[in-house]
């Protein structure tokens, strides 16, 4: 038998050595190289051999895919059923990042940040798309060739061209993991973050080589058939935005690249250049199109690809040889080695990734529990290799640390007017240390001026290495100014407007629960001081509805329950986000107030095609009050203003009981494509508004509900959203809003 199939492999050589070697070069173009796909069809269908592939951006994707083994009808499939945005994002998805992540999305609008690394540099991120799920998404197409490191034993022999970033040479990768290569072909610069290999920080081989012909030429290939797949640049560019910008930068460089190697072909080699008018980089979801365009070209040069053709015999010779399929046989983890380049404990890492010696190795768990780590949002990249060591199979992992790890700086702007004489601004700036042990304790400090002056510090100490169970002390010091139309505050009072001025400083003890990232359960107890200023600008009866309030004492305790797995907090369109809030002011000895309440806020999105509709509850209630003489601001609910009785001006209702409910409708006016995220998405919509607050004792009654309608355009900007509304109340009266940033 062993004689056999030398005898087989001599003449599988001999037969190989009597025709040419055909190299397949595969240029870059982002979604536009789907058409390569429909080359290899073409080329398989009429028994075409391949010796070898090289392949720039998504050129060495697909060529990288095929040369594992993969066939084209399995990477078309691919490619036209995989939802792209799930890999090719800006963020994190929100449902999968910690609860206390999601908290910094209510404190800052906007999406401004900065990092700050181990050597406490302020620093920006290397990419505005994640390197990590995109990667992981590679991994997985690849995983029957994990084992292979050397690609010239793929089913056929395979480069990949990236770019050093730091000199812009060209680099081609041979070696390693072929998953890495074929992201570090396809990393756009500015786009996707770099990867390092071998020490080289990698970016897009567009940049250097995008239809890289001379690297087939020095294989020895005696006929290379090139597809071009490279995008022109537009001569009458409307520079209207940054990815307009940064999509023409990268189509010069990768046009006039390709055109000097188009300039190496030879005669006996054959150009393929779809027509690909009307597809961009970014239409990943027009491939079906594209691969028919593909097909098209491969077809219209037929007469000249058939010269290269096999007979059936010796297609099938050649398919033995070099189209055979790899498979992973089950592996049974001998050790773990974990190479932890950040700051959370070793346990931490490998409990979240659930890995244990003696356990049969799951690449696909594995990937899943990488990614579960990764939305942790401290770490760059989680890297993993499987070898055998002295006879053991030894799964090493090499964490790295994100850019922002060590901290983050937040901020964000509000503005807001109603244009009858009632505007308001808010700055926010807030740092956030992190690193400071093992656990992963944090340090945020919150500074804010406008509307409301407010300082707060809080150390956020988790007690568990799975970070379930936390203890956080905080400081706070808040003074607002308010305006209320005390017409609405209380009988008797038929107009003019109160001025003010309230403050609080004190400290807070809370102990709460993570038990997933979409749930947290607080309990705390505070200490605060509260002092009040009014200026009256009324005609009122007496007494007087207000005194001054100088150095009251709070002593609350509050028991919170949250809810919330929105996907966006300004504009969601799936997920949920509610809130129980106990609170009971006397409980403790020092305290000059005597209340207890609940309240219960429910905010559910319901999203088809550019539709959307959002419910918001808000109901609160104080059943215990004691404090009938104390002018009590803290504690009391308010409404007015946009989406809270849109009709009346900010702060129209104010009192200890409340009850709103909103629907919420909005149409997406613009698709912003693929890569939407990195625009501004633009909406119009409306809303209707029922709601009312009344006296503790007072009984609700639905009569006395107010009722209000808005229409608006809104945008989803880097600075947070931004509203034109225009509320109207159904006894008349109505209110302009315009908005960035901050909702007050």
């Amino acid at each position: 038998m062993r004689f056999f199939l030398l005898i087989l492999a001599f003449f599988t050589i001999v037969s190989a050595q009597d025709r040419p070697k055909i190299a397949l070069v595969l240029s870059g173009g982002g979604a536009r190289g789907g058409a390569h796909v429909g080359v290899l069809k073409v080329l398989e269908a009429n028994h075409i051999p391949i010796d070898m592939i090289i392949g720039t951006s998504m050129g060495s994707f697909v060529g990288g895919l095929y040369a594992s083994g993969k066939t084209p009808q399995e990477i078309e499939a691919m490619l036209t059923k995989t939802d792209w945005t799930k890999y090719i994002t800006t963020d994190f998805k929100r449902q999968n990042i910690p609860m206390r992540k999601k908290e910094l999305d209510y404190l800052y609008q906007g999406k401004l940040g900065l990092g700050v690394n181990k050597d406490n540099n302020i620093v920006l991120p290397t990419g505005v798309l994640k390197r990590e799920p995109l990667l992981l998404k590679f991994l997985e197409e690849t995983q029957d060739v994990e084992g292979i490191n050397d690609f010239d034993k793929l089913s056929i022999p395979f480069r990949a061209v990236a770019t050093n970033i730091k000199n812009g040479e060209a680099v081609i990768l041979k070696s390693g993991s072929l998953a890495r290569a074929m992201y570090a072909s396809s990393a756009i610069p500015g786009g996707f973050q770099p990867i390092n290999i071998d020490g080289i920080d990698l970016v897009d081989g567009g940049v250097s080589d995008n239809f890289p012909i001379q690297i087939a030429k020095d294989m020895g290939a005696d006929i290379i058939i090139a597809v071009d797949v490279s995008e022109n640049f537009d001569t009458n560019l409307d520079v209207n935005s940054y990815l307009v910008v940064m999509g023409q930068l990268v189509n010069i460089m990768m046009r006039k690249n390709a055109n000097e190697s188009i300039k190496k072909l030879r005669k006996t080699d054959i150009l393929l250049t779809p027509n690909l008018d009307g597809f961009t980089g970014l239409d990943a979801d027009k491939y079906e199109a594209i691969i028919q365009r593909g097909e098209e070209v491969a077809l219209q040069n037929l007469e000249k690809l058939k010269k290269l053709s096999l007979d059936k015999r010796r297609y099938a010779s050649y398919q033995n040889h070099y189209r055979k399929k790899h498979k992973n046989s089950q592996i049974i983890l001998d050790e773990i080695r974990l190479v932890n380049k950040t700051y959370l404990g070793d346990e931490s890492i490998l409990r979240r990734l659930h890995l244990r010696t003696g356990d049969v190795y799951n690449e696909v768990e594995l990937r899943k529990n990488i990614l579960n780590l990764y939305d942790m949002m401290i770490f760059d990249g989680i890297e993993y290799t499987m070898q055998e060591v002295d006879g053991k199979n030894v799964l090493e992992l090499t964490v790295n640390p994100s850019w922002d790890t060590y901290g983050e700086i937040r901020g964000s702007i509000g503005l807001e007017d109603d244009f009858k004489g009632h505007s308001s601004y808010s700055l926010k700036l807030g740092y956030t240390m992190a690193g400071i042990n093992s656990y992963g304790a944090e340090w945020r400090t919150n500074l804010e001026i406008g509307r409301t002056q407010h300082a707060y510090t809080e150390f956020y100490q988790p007690l568990d290495v799975m970070q379930r169970f936390y203890i956080k002390p905080s400081l706070e010091y808040e003074n607002i100014v308010d305006i209320f139309p005390i017409g609405r505050y209380t009988d008797g009072l038929i107009q003019g407007n109160v001025e003010i001025e309230y403050s609080r400083y004190g400290g807070t003890m809370a102990v709460g629960t993570h038990l997933d990232r979409n749930f947290e359960f607080e309990i705390g107890a505070s200490s605060f001081k509260d002092t009040t200023d009014i200026n009256l600008d009324i005609y009122y009866s007496n007494p007087p509805f207000f005194t001054p309030a100088n150095g009251y004492s709070a002593r609350p305790i509050y028991a919170s329950l949250k809810i919330d797995n929105l996907d966006n907090v300004n504009f969601p369109k799936y997920g949920i986000k509610s809130q129980i809030l106990w609170t009971k002011d006397g409980a403790i000895s020092g305290s000059d107030y005597d209340y207890e309440q609940i309240y219960i806020d429910l905010e559910k999105p319901l999203s088809f095609y550019s539709n959307n509709f959002t419910l918001r509850m808000k109901y609160g209630k104080t059943y215990k009050r004691n404090d009938t003489k104390i002018n009590r601001l803290y504690g009391t609910y308010t409404l007015g203003g946009l989406f809270n009785l849109s009709g009346y001006a900010p702060y129209s209702f104010n009192n200890d009981n409340m009850a709103l409910a909103v629907l919420k409708y909005r149409y997406q006016l613009r698709d912003s494509g693929f890569f939407g995220v990195l625009d501004t998405p633009l909406y119009v919509g409306g809303s209707i508004e029922s709601g009312n607050t009344w006296a503790y004792k007072k009984d609700f009654k639905w009569t006395e509900l107010h009722n209000s309608v808005s229409v608006y355009v809104a945008a989803d900007t880097l600075f947070g959203p931004f509203y034109f509304a225009f509320g109207q109340s159904d006894d008349g009266e109505n209110s302009l809003y315009l908005y960035l940033g901050e909702k007050f």
